[in-house]
């Protein structure tokens, strides 16, 4: 995980990559995680001024929907919203008239600014007139969907893993639905993610949900 410095100039926290995330994204971010707050959804991009500086753009209600109709033109953003459902999900976007080195500028950032955005069940693929039926969706014949795009991709059920846990809808009692994974046998935890507890949870938060999604733990 990269190192983590205060740059004293702004009260950011720059990564290793050279990133640095202003304290407004923390802050927002801890906006759209309160349940009681009316702002569902943040867009994180470059202040104007720095090619390192990343501030939010844009704020509001509506969660993916109302996040998929205010995405800027011409620049690269990330951002994360809030789900009905209370899930939280992430997204790095590139608009097509993004020039090639703010392009590249931002894919070397995602992860500094996705880590900022703590508690996130997965990364989507974020576009213009996104909808939250279009991320997540029930599946048939007992399969989870997550859609993006015109493609849908189904994950199987684990069978080595008691479908109390897999199925989010009748979990017992005490396993929390947001990290139900945590519930499984440290067997049966290896042999759905390929490695131990520990190793995952050292994982970044966005490599984590990522695994969650094709598992079906999402």
């Amino acid at each position: 995980m990269p190192t983590l410095i205060t740059d004293p100039r702004s009260g950011g926290v720059k990564k290793s990559s050279g990133v640095n995330v202003l304290p407004i994204v923390a802050e927002i971010w801890a906006q759209v995680r309160s349940d009681g707050d009316p702002i569902t959804y943040l867009i994180a991009g470059f202040d104007g001024t720095s090619k390192t500086d990343v501030t939010v753009i844009s704020k509001g209600e509506g969660g993916i929907e109302g996040c998929a109709g205010n995405l800027p033109v011409h620049c690269a953003c990330w951002g994360g919203c809030r789900l009905s459902s209370g899930r939280f999900v992430t997204f790095y976007y590139v608009d097509e008239g993004t020039s090639p080195m703010q392009k590249g500028r931002a894919s070397m950032y995602k992860n500094g600014v996705l880590n900022v955005l703590e508690g996130s069940d997965t990364e989507v693929d974020m576009r213009p007139g996104l909808r939250e039926e279009d991320i997540v969706g029930g599946g048939e014949n007992g399969r989870n969907t997550v859609s993006s795009g015109a493609s849908t991709a189904y994950v199987e059920e684990i069978p080595s893993v008691s479908n109390e846990i897999t199925d989010p809808v009748s979990l017992p009692h005490g396993v929390d639905p947001l990290h139900r994974e945590q519930a499984l046998s440290d067997s049966d935890f290896i042999n759905v993610f390929g490695m131990d507890k520990a190793s995952f949870n050292a994982l970044p938060a966005w490599k984590r949900t990522s695994k969650k999604k094709v598992t079906g733990f999402f």
